[in-house]
């Protein structure tokens, strides 16, 4: 297929600044024309796609999944997860280290982006920060992005020693890689399974206290400003706390390079979500106490005036 229209959808483009109905000429693989409903002139026998009631965008990019190859084929595979993104609009994944054995060598960075893997979408690995992704040594940053890894990070596990995060964040800026960081301090987190909140006290579990990801995602920036010379990119994954939101958006307006995400549960649920242990509502950050907003101030009607 050389050509193809996609008339009637709404089209919404950032980069381009667009957030209106547009019809779409592409041709040859890439879009050849943006026009208003109804102006775009076709040749006879052009292919089209209704998109009425449909949103047409760029495609989306998740930079962050857990495809579980190698060694955890039965949890994920590459082909499986990535024709599961395709089928929800995403056309590219970055994946994360978490595999068995766990992503720290040129070899298993390559046997990911192999043809042989059967991917749908184009597939990003993001290689283990540190050998085994254990917290003590290294990986070789400059190999393992030469092979085709984007980003490091221990994933799940973080980098908790002040010494070892500050050599990734170095080695990592030396070769242009982002360091991606889970932040937890696991010296607050241990033996915990839910948020630190009310919840955990009526159901009588350990929580995780917010200071345990704040403290974490404040000392890191902390490397980060040591380092600003190096310009160094940090980027928080699954942000759960207001206090680590606060202290990105600080650094970020004192010049640094600091990012994060946030994960739509993070949205969506609260601890509540966890009602009588519903271990479906358990994970890693966990479901956090809701955000209250104080209300608006009450205000009075103006008195009307009854016309005679």
């Amino acid at each position: 297929m050389t050509t193809l229209a996609i008339r009637n959808g709404h089209l919404i483009d950032p980069a381009a600044g667009i957030d209106a109905p547009k019809d779409i000429f592409i041709q040859n693989g890439r879009v050849a024309e943006i026009a208003a409903p109804g102006k775009l002139k076709l040749a006879n026998g052009a292919p089209v796609i209704d998109a009425k009631g449909l949103t047409v965008a760029p495609g989306l990019i998740d930079i962050h999944v857990h495809l579980r190859e190698p060694g955890q084929g039965y949890k994920e595979t590459i082909a499986t997860g990535t024709a599961a993104a395709a089928a929800g609009g995403f056309t590219a994944v970055a994946a994360m280290p978490n595999t068995t054995p766990v992503n720290d060598s040129v070899e298993i960075t390559r046997w990911m982006q192999s043809p042989d893997r059967g991917e749908q979408v184009r597939v990003f690995p993001i290689a283990a920060a540190t050998r085994g992704s254990k917290g003590e040594a290294l990986t070789d940053y400059a190999a393992l992005k030469s092979a085709g890894a984007v980003a490091v990070t221990d994933d799940g596990r973080p980098i908790l020693k002040d010494g070892i995060m500050r050599e990734s964040l170095a080695a990592a800026a030396r070769v242009g890689l982002t360091v991606i960081q889970h932040a937890e301090d696991t010296r607050m987190t241990q033996g915990a399974s839910m948020n630190l909140g009310p919840v955990s006290f009526k159901l009588g579990l350990r929580g995780m206290p917010t200071e345990a990801e704040s403290a974490m995602v404040e000392r890191d920036i902390r490397l980060v400003t040591e380092l600003r010379d190096a310009h160094p990119h940090l980027h928080v994954a699954h942000t759960s706390t207001a206090a680590a939101i606060a202290a990105v958006r600080q650094a970020r307006r004192n010049g640094l390079r600091v990012t994060c995400e946030v994960a739509p549960h993070h949205f969506l649920l609260t601890e509540e979500h966890v009602g009588l242990y519903n271990t479906h509502a358990k994970m890693n950050p966990p479901l956090r106490t809701a955000w209250l907003t104080p209300s608006p101030p009450i205000t009075h009607p103006t008195p009307c005036t009854r016309k005679k």
